[in-house]
Formats: C-alpha cells, structure tokens, sequence
C-alpha cells in the first residue's frame, strides 16, 4: 500500500518508449525527482528514495531564506562531524545555545540574528553589537552569557574555516563570569563530617571521587567492568581521555567491600544506577541534602577534583604525574595548583623545611 503524503499528487504519462508511467509532484513546488545517488532506486511514495526527494522539496523554501545568513551557519555546524563528536550533555547545552542565537534581536525593533546576512556578520561594526548583547544576557546570568556567547564565537570560526566568512568578530571576548572557588576545598573534616551523614551509597560515590578527580557524570556511569587487576581503567566521556591508574589500597578496599547492585559501581539503595541524561537531578538532590545536614553549604561535588589535585600534589607528585591520574592536561593541572595549593600549609611547611635544612 503506498503512502499518502500531502500535497503529493501523479500524473500518468508515457516515456520515450510509450510505456506508462507515473510522475509525481508537489503542490506549489514541482516535479519531485531522485536525489543523486538514488537514480535507480525505487521511487514510489513511502519509499527512502521518495521520501529524500519529498522532504528535500518540502525543505526548500526554508533553505532559500537561510542561504547567505547566520542561520545557515547554525544549521551547517549542526550537522557539522565537529558538533555530532561533542559528548552528548555538551551537544544539549549547545543546543539551547544556538537557539537562542538565532532567535536574539539586539532590540524590539530588530529582526532575529539567524536573519542576518553574512555580509553584516562580517563588518567590523558588529563586535560592539555583540558584545552589547552579551553585556545584557549577563545581567541575568553572567555565566550562561559567556556560554553562548562562547559557542556563537565557535560557530563564526566554523563558518571561517570554510570560507563562508572572512573574519570572526567574536573572538577573544573578556569574560563577564569568573569563577573563584580558591577556598573551596574539602578538608579532612569536611569530608568526616559528610561521611557521618551520607548514606551508603552516597559514602561510596564521595570516596570515588575524591580518590580519582574525575568529573560526575563519568563516575555515575562508571561500570564495575573498568575495575579490573587493581586497576581502574576507562575512557573520558567529554575529553576522550584514557584513565589508566592503579586503585589506591584506600579506595581498593572501599570498593571491595561495595555491594555489586548494578552494571555500574555507583547506584541508589534500590540497586539501581543513577539518571544521568539529560542531568543527574536526582543524585545532585541527594547530594545536596546530605550536604546541608553535614553543614557544608558551599562545598560542591565539582570541588573534590581541586581536592584531589591538591592532596596528590601535597604527596610530592609532579604535574605530569597529577594529569596522569586525573586524565588532564599539564596545563589544567597548573591552573588547579595556582588556585588551589594556598590552602594547605603542606606545601609551605615543605619548602622552609628545605630552606632551613640547606642553611644548616
């Protein structure tokens, strides 16, 4: 039985050769015909064939108002490999990001930026519009401002890349946010007193964390099957990077003292794992309440990665060594020591112990 789809009508006319055959077409647009490739394909309504050259037609008329604009940037890098490569949580902020590009307007009175012709894309007049808009989105939210802005920045040089335009002019914009957690670090009676109020499981996902650095949405999804021979070994969801360490005896023992619930090693107390997609909400809740009760409002779970650069560095690690277990860049591992090592007077008490021994 063949397909009804709107719009869609036949005509039945004979070939070159006086045969019969039926030539379809769409309502206001024309002849529908095989996309290249599917010249010898059957090419019937309902068939993949058809249905390409149908929705292609559909699409025209859409394409036509975007070629030459922002908007054709947006939905280029969208289908872009660089765009579907991104890890999956990245690929949904982004997402929100580019919408919110291409429906902005500078003013009331204006057309939305996805309208904009390249052309204005590229005069140099259009960096201070920019940044203006940005200036205002950070009014409410400093962060999510330099977030899309980020990725409009990204955008522009995808589409710089490929000649559609000359110059980015979003590039090298001064942040509005600036984070600094300098003296966000979970000390030893932090974590004693999280410990006490934590359940089980929320026990083990502390010392997990706090014994690999890694980031929560890659220990939520950790499964039992990267331990293996005293190791723990596993790939980065957003970097791709390889983790390949050796378990410390502490975390070791916690670990096999776990209960296996579930394909992943950290789960709820119905043996379970964790939501993750689109945002672990409910282990964050959890997280959050144990928290409170333990009186360290202010204290993140992102926080136990400084910590864990810092108590590795304190034990005379080197930064090569430190990005080695944490999977980071040398260049990550320096900026975490910058914020992060003026908190303990381990480093300190070292280096006068150094001192004073060379003086002698």
């Amino acid at each position: 039985m063949r397909l009804k789809l709107k719009g869609v009508y036949a005509s039945h006319k004979k070939d070159r050769l006086g045969r019969l055959k039926d030539y379809y077409y769409l309502r206001g647009y024309g002849a529908l015909r095989p996309q290249p490739g599917d010249e010898e394909a059957d090419f019937t309504p309902g068939s993949p064939a058809f249905m390409r050259s149908y929705q292609a037609a559909i699409d025209a008329p859409r394409r036509a108002r975007v070629t030459g604009t922002l908007q054709e940037v947006i939905d280029g890098y969208r289908k872009s490999p660089q765009f579907q490569q991104l890890a999956e949580r990245t690929r949904s902020d982004y997402l929100g990001h580019l919408d919110k590009i291409a429906a902005a307007k500078f003013s009331p009175k204006t057309p939305a930026f996805g309208t904009y012709p390249l052309a204005v894309i590229e005069d140099p007049k259009i960096r201070k519009r920019l940044l203006d808009w940005r200036d205002e989105m950070a009014k409410s939210s400093r962060r999510q401002a330099d977030a899309t802005f980020g990725v409009l920045r990204i955008i522009l040089e995808w589409a710089r890349d490929r000649g559609m335009i000359s110059h980015n002019h979003a590039t090298r914009p001064k942040k509005v946010y600036k984070a600094d957690r300098s003296d966000k670090l979970w000390l030893p009676e932090h974590l004693d007193a999280f410990r006490e109020h934590a359940t089980p499981e929320l026990r083990l996902a502390l010392e997990l964390a706090l014994w690999t650095g890694q980031r929560q949405s890659d220990l939520l999804q950790l499964g039992w099957s990267a331990v293996k021979d005293g190791r723990l070994t596993f790939r980065q969801g957003k970097r791709k990077r390889k983790v390949d360490m050796p378990l410390p005896a502490a975390l070791k023992a916690v670990l096999d003292a776990a209960p296996k619930k579930a394909t992943t090693i950290l789960a709820t107390d119905k043996g379970k794992p964790w939501t993750v997609k689109p945002r672990p909400i409910h282990f964050m809740h959890k997280w959050r309440e144990v928290a409170l009760a333990a009186g360290l409002d202010g204290l993140h779970f992102h926080d136990l990665r400084g910590t864990t650069c810092t108590m590795l560095a304190d034990a005379g690690c080197t930064p090569s060594e430190i990005a080695a277990v944490l999977g980071w860049t040398l260049k990550t591992v320096n900026e975490m020591l910058d914020r992060y090592q003026s908190m303990t007077a381990t480093q300190s008490d070292s280096a006068v112990a150094k001192l004073e021994r060379k003086a002698q």
